[in-house]
C-alpha cells in the first residue's frame, strides 16, 4: 500500500493554475515547452507526492508529454528511485506511462537515443529489483508492459497487440489457414528498440522473481506481463528456450529443449484449469521453437488432449496446439486423440476445438475425409434426414441446446463458429464434402436468403461459390437468390456476396443482378458499402447505355476466355476471381479489410477444388470413402473454370443447369511453369526469352481488363511472340 503525502496548498494552487491554462487553451504552441519545463522545475523534491495526487497527476501527464527531452529526463532522474512505487500507484502509473511514451518519440534521433537509453537502463534496474510486486500490481503490470514494448522498439500503433490479446482476433487468425508463428511478422518492425537491454531486463526480472514463479504463473496481471515477454521474444529461439524453461520449472541449464516434460505433466495439466495459466501456456505454444513444441506435445500433453479440451480454459490451449501443428504427422497424432471424440466435444460446447481441427486438416491436407464424416455423424442422427447437416452447423449452439425439438429459427443470428467451420469445409476437395453441398442445396429459397443476409452466413455462401462444387450446383444457389440481390446488397457483408455472385456467373446472370441493383439504386447509393458495389458492377452505365454495358461485358468475357485459353490460367485462378483481381497489386482480402474494418472473422476466399483427373473420370473413380487422404493430397487441386455462356447476349434471367461445353484445356508442365499452348511450345516458357521486358504479365492483364481493344492490342494480347518479332 502506498501512503500518499499531502501536497501543500501553495503547490496545489500553482498546478491548478497550470491546468487551467491548458484547459482554456491559453498557451501558444511556441510557449508550451517553456511552460512545461518551468512547471516540472517545481516538482523537484516533491515528485512522489505530486504524481500520486489524483488531481495534479493529470496535469503532470500533460507536462511530461509537452516538454523537451532534457526536462523530461531531468524529471525522470529525480524520481527514478521511486519509479516502481509510482508505477504501482493508481494515479502515478498514468504519469509513468505518459513519460515512457514521451521518451519513445525521441528514439529516431541518434543523439537523443543515447540519452533515452541511459534513462531506460536505470528504470529497468529499479523495476527488475522489485519485479514480483510490479508484475502482480494491476497498475504496475500495465506500465511494465509499456516499458517492455519500448525497450523492444514496438511501434505505437502496435502497442495494444502486445498489451492484451482479443479472443476473437486470436480465433480468426487460427482459423484463417495461416501457419506463421505470432510475432514473426513483427521482428522487422522493431527498428528503434534496444534488443540487448530488453534481453538483460527480462533475465533480471525472471532471476529476481525466481522464488515466486509459481505465483506469477497463476496471477492475472503477472501472466499478462509474461505473455508480453513471450510475444516480444518470438523468433529468438535461444531466449525463448530460456524463458520457457524458467516458467515451466526447468532452468538449471538454461534450456527447455531436452527436458523430460512427462515429469511435469500432472502439474501442468492441473494448472491448466487456471485461466491465467492457460492463457500463458497458449502463448508459449504459439511462440515456442519447433523442437520444444514437439517435445511438449509428446511429453506433456499426449494422452491428455481430450481431458484438456473438455475444460473451459484448457480447450484454448488445445486450439493453440492444433493451429501450431506444422506437419501432417503432428496433426495425425492430435487426430488419434480427438477424432473419436468430435461429438462429445460439440456437446460439451468446445466447438472451437473442432473448428481448429477442420482448419488445420485443410492446411496440412490430412484427415479431411475423417473429420468431414465425423462432423456429419456428430450433428445428425438416423431419425433425421442427411440433408440437415448444414442447417445444424449454421445454428450450432442453438441446435446443440435444443437438439430434440430443434427447428430452423427465424431472426436468429447464425453461429460465428459454425459459419467458420463451414467456410473451412467448403475449401475441402469436393469428394470429401458431397453431403454438405447436398445439404446446402436442400434448403429452400427463404432459408438461403436468410443465410445471405447474415454476416457469417454470407461468407459461407461465398466459400461455396469458391469451392470445388460443380457449376450446376452453384447455379442452383444463384436461382434461389434471384429477385433478392438488391435486398442482399443493402447489408455490408451481403454486398460482397453479390459481387462474388456477379464475378462467378455467366452473362445473362450478370445482367439479371445489375437489373435488380438498378431497381434499388437510390436506396443502395445511400450506403457506403453499396456505392463501391454499384461502381464495380457499372450499374450507372447500364442505366444510361445498356447496350454499351452489354458490349463491354461481352468484350471483357471474350478477352478473358481467350486470355485463359492462350496462357493456361484456367488451372491456376480461383473460381469467382477475375483477371484484374488476379494481377491486381491489392488483393481482394486487403480491399475487404479496408471496406469492413469492424469485421474480424474473414477467411480465405479461394477454395480447394476437384482434381482434374477426378473431373474427367468420375465414373471410373473409386468412392470418396475408399480414397485415402494421402492419395488426394499428393496432387494439388485445380480451380473450376469461369461460369461463362460463350459471350452471347440474352435477356436478364438465369441459365438452366445444363452443363456448358468447355474449351480444350492445355496441359501444364510438371515444373509449375505456364506454357503457350500452340502445339510446338512444349519447351517454351510462358514469357519467351526473346520477348522484350515490356511484354510483361502486368501489361497483358491490363489489356485483358480493357472494355475495347484495337486490332493491334488484340494481336499483342493473344500472340505476344508476333508483336515481339515486329518490334
Amino acid at each position: 500500500m502506498i501512503f500518499r503525502k499531502k501536497v501543500d496548498p501553495e503547490t496545489a494552487k500553482y498546478f491548478l493554475e497550470i491546468s487551467n491554462l491548458f484547459d482554456n487553451k491559453e498557451i501558444d504552441l511556441e510557449d508550451r515547452s517553456t511552460i512545461c519545463a518551468n512547471a516540472l522545475e517545481e516538482t523537484k523534491g516533491k515528485e512522489l507526492e505530486l504524481v500520486t495526487d489524483g488531481v495534479i497527476s493529470h496535469t503532470l501527464q500533460i507536462l511530461v508529454q509537452g516538454c523537451e527531452l532534457e526536462q523530461l529526463c531531468m524529471f525522470l532522474r529525480s524520481c527514478i528511485q521511486s519509479f516502481a512505487v509510482i508505477a504501482m500507484d493508481k494515479f502515478g502509473s498514468h504519469v509513468a506511462e505518459a513519460a515512457l511514451k514521451a521518451l519513445a518519440t525521441h528514439l529516431e534521433d541518434d543523439t537523443s537515443r543515447v540519452i533515452v537509453e541511459e534513462i531506460l537502463n536505470r528504470i529497468c534496474k529499479v523495476i527488475a529489483a522489485d519485479a514480483t510486486n510490479v508484475m502482480c500490481s494491476c497498475y504496475g503490470s500495465h506500465v511494465l508492459r509499456t516499458l517492455l514494448c519500448l525497450c523492444k522498439g514496438v511501434p505505437f500503433d502496435s502497442l495494444q497487440d502486445f498489451h492484451m490479446t482479443k479472443r476473437s482476433a486470436v480465433l480468426a487468425e487460427r482459423l484463417s489457414g495461416g501457419s506463421s508463428r505470432p510475432g514473426d511478422q513483427n521482428l522487422t518492425s522493431f527498428q528503434h528498440g534496444f534488443p540487448d537491454m530488453f534481453k538483460t531486463f527480462v533475465r533480471q526480472m525472471l532471476q529476481n522473481a525466481k522464488n515466486d514463479i509459481s505465483t506469477l504463473l497463476t496471477e492475472k496481471n503477472s501472466s499478462l506481463v509474461l505473455q508480453t515477454v513471450l510475444k516480444l521474444s518470438a523468433g529468438d529461439d535461444d531466449e525463448l528456450n530460456h524463458i520457457i524453461a524458467v516458467l515451466l520449472g526447468y532452468d538449471e541449464d538454461d534450456t527447455a529443449q531436452k527436458k523430460d516434460y512427462s515429469e511435469q505433466k500432472n502439474k501442468i495439466v492441473a494448472l491448466l484449469e487456471d485461466t491465467a495459466y492457460s492463457h500463458l501456456l497458449e502463448v508459449i505454444i504459439d511462440v515456442a521453437p519447433e523442437e520444444l513444441r514437439s517435445n511438449m506435445l509428446i511429453g506433456t500433453l499426449k494422452g491428455a488432449l481430450f481431458a484438456i479440451s473438455s475444460h473451459h480454459c484448457g480447450n484454448y490451449v488445445v486450439q493453440a496446439l492444433i493451429s501450431s501443428a506444422k506437419t501432417a504427422d503432428q496433426m495425425k497424432q492430435i487426430w488419434e486423440e480427438l477424432g473419436p471424440n468430435i461429438k462429445e466435444l460439440l456437446e460439451l460446447g468446445k466447438s472451437g476445438v473442432v473448428a481448429s481441427i477442420l482448419a488445420a486438416c485443410q492446411r496440412l491436407e490430412t484427415n479431411r475425409l475423417e473429420i468431414s464424416e465425423a462432423l456429419s455423424a456428430a450433428l445428425t442422427s438416423d431419425s433425421e434426414p442427411s440433408d440437415s447437416i448444414v442447417a445444424h452447423i449454421l445454428f450450432l449452439e442453438n441446435f446443440l441446446r435444443e437438439k430434440s425439438y430443434w427447428k430452423w429459427p427465424l431472426g436468429v443470428k447464425m453461429s460465428v463458429l459454425g459459419c467458420l467451420m463451414l467456410q473451412s469445409i467448403f475449401q475441402y476437395p469436393h469428394q470429401y464434402i458431397r453431403q454438405y453441398v447436398a445439404s446446402l442445396l436442400a434448403l429452400d429459397n427463404d432459408q438461403i436468403l436468410q443465410i445471405a443476409k447474415d454476416p457469417g452466413g454470407s461468407r459461407v455462401l461465398e466459400a461455396f461459390l469458391c469451392s470445388s462444387a460443380t457449376t450446376k450446383r452453384k447455379f442452383k444457389v444463384f436461382a434461389k437468390l434471384q429477385g433478392h440481390y438488391g435486398e442482399i446488397a443493402m447489408n455490408p457483408s451481403g454486398s460482397f456476396l453479390v459481387e462474388k455472385c456477379f464475378t462467378a456467373s455467366n452473362f445473362s446472370h450478370k445482367e439479371a443482378i445489375v437489373s435488380e441493383l438498378l431497381a434499388m439504386q437510390n436506396e443502395l447509393s445511400r450506403t457506403r458499402h453499396a456505392i463501391h458495389l454499384l461502381k464495380k458492377l457499372d450499374v450507372d452505365r447500364y442505366s444510361r447505355r445498356p447496350d454499351q454495358w452489354r458490349a463491354a461485358q461481352t468484350s471483357k468475357e471474350t478477352t478473358q476466355r481467350e486470355f485463359q485459353a492462350e496462357f493456361g490460367l484456367n488451372n491456376s485462378k480461383p473460381v469467382g476471381q477475375s483477371i484484374e483481381e488476379l494481377f491486381s497489386p491489392q488483393s481482394p482480402a486487403k480491399k475487404r479489410k479496408q471496406k469492413e474494418k469492424t469485421d474480424k472473422t474473414t477467411t480465405a476466399d479461394a477454395g480447394t477444388t476437384k482434381p482434374e483427373s477426378f473431373q474427367k473420370n468420375t465414373k471410373g473413380q473409386k468412392s470418396a470413402k475408399a480414397m485415402s487422404e494421402g492419395e488426394s493430397s499428393s496432387k494439388k487441386p485445380v480451380s473450376m473454370p469461369f461460369l461463362n455462356d460463350g459471350g452471347k447476349r440474352k435477356s436478364p434471367g438465369f441459365l438452366s443447369d445444363k452443363p456448358i461445353p468447355k474449351k480444350q484445356k492445355h496441359e501444364r508442365p510438371s515444373d509449375g511453369r505456364r506454357f503457350v499452348g500452340d502445339g510446338s511450345s512444349v519447351g517454351t516458357p510462358f514469357v519467351r526469352h526473346n520477348v522484350k521486358q515490356k511484354q510483361s504479365i502486368a501489361e497483358l492483364a491490363a489489356l485483358a481488363g480493357k472494355d475495347k481493344l484495337t486490332a493491334g492490342e488484340v494481336r499483342k494480347l493473344l500472340k505476344p511472340e508476333i508483336s515481339a518479332k515486329g518490334a
